[in-house]
């Protein structure tokens, strides 16, 4: 009796001492990061010890519960590893936009449908909403930058070409498998310019004896033929998000609602509504600045003042 009313109280304890964060929760760590970023609290991208310190007393503070370095950096971990399945998919692709008003990842249709037809995963992104990205990003999107080791189509090509014969190739399935992680970037696909060759790329057929060649030379066709199917979507993604590079980031009705919650009078969101519309790059220059910066940022690029 006694040993089980003194794990019960052990059980409490852990249960007591256990932090549960909410959404509320997550955006005011991620503004006590951008503050300690922007003091310049970090060394070599990683945060000082008076960062965290900083940190902690801020969230002590504004959420009134007890918090503790462990559990800011466990739960800045969480949420870094979370935001970065979607960073690292959507990073090179310049057709689709992340909207700091719905939180979600926006693209015309058939741009989605291309990417779809190469990576199913991407599907989820469509209705899963990516909160506190834009903070993400200034925090450790050069994170994400200097971390990667993804190759282009013709960095894949050149290191195929120069294995040798009897070495084994990639299959397919690797290639489909490659695309889909982003280990292959997209962006060199569908331009005039490209040299891909599918067959060369899963490696091509090998030299083989004289009494398979007829089997191998139909494989070797099934191989080339699947092959171009994948090419030819790819070349599809790589074309909708070419034509998608002249569409603003937002759509109209997510402009407006972002230049009214600013605090612009009427005709200043007029103006300001019809200027970002025609100037993509300044708009997307306004969504990239952290939000407390965008009224700053719209006054100096529309109205010329600050």
């Amino acid at each position: 009796m006694g040993g089980k009313k003194k794990n019960s109280n052990i059980q409490n304890a852990s249960e007591e001492g256990k932090l549960v964060w909410t959404p509320m929760m997550d955006e005011a760590l991620m503004d006590a990061f951008l503050h300690q970023h922007n003091l310049g609290n970090r060394v070599n991208g990683s945060f000082t010890t008076k960062a965290y310190e900083n940190i902690v007393n801020e969230l002590k503070e504004k959420l009134g519960k007890e918090v503790d370095k462990d559990k800011v950096k466990n739960r800045i971990k969480t949420l870094k590893a979370n935001l970065s399945k979607s960073h690292d998919l959507f990073k090179n692709l310049s057709g689709f936009s992340w909207s700091p008003v719905t939180k979600l990842w926006s693209a015309e249709p058939e741009v989605w449908d291309a990417l779809i037809k190469v990576n199913n995963d991407a599907k989820e992104w469509m209705t899963k909403p990516v909160l506190h990205y834009d903070t993400f990003v200034i925090l450790f999107g050069n994170d994400r930058a200097t971390g990667e080791k993804s190759e282009t189509a013709k960095e894949l090509k050149k290191k195929q070409s120069s294995q040798h014969d009897n070495e084994p190739h990639n299959t397919i399935e690797e290639i489909d498998h490659m695309v889909s992680q982003n280990q292959v970037s997209l962006d060199d696909f569908g331009t005039n310019d490209v040299d891909f060759d599918p067959l060369t790329c899963l490696g091509g057929p090998s030299n083989v004896p004289t009494s398979s060649k007829s089997k191998k030379i139909k494989k070797s066709q099934e191989i080339e033929n699947e092959a171009m199917g994948i090419q030819e979507a790819i070349n599809n993604v790589a074309r909708a998000l070419s034509e998608g590079n002249s569409r603003p980031p937002l759509s109209e009705a997510e402009v407006w609602n972002m230049l009214e919650d600013l605090g612009l009078n009427s005709d200043q969101i007029t103006t300001a509504y019809l200027y970002l519309l025609e100037h993509p790059d300044k708009l997307r220059a306004v969504l990239g600045c952290p939000p407390g910066r965008r009224l700053d940022i719209v006054m100096r690029v529309v109205f010329g003042t600050s």
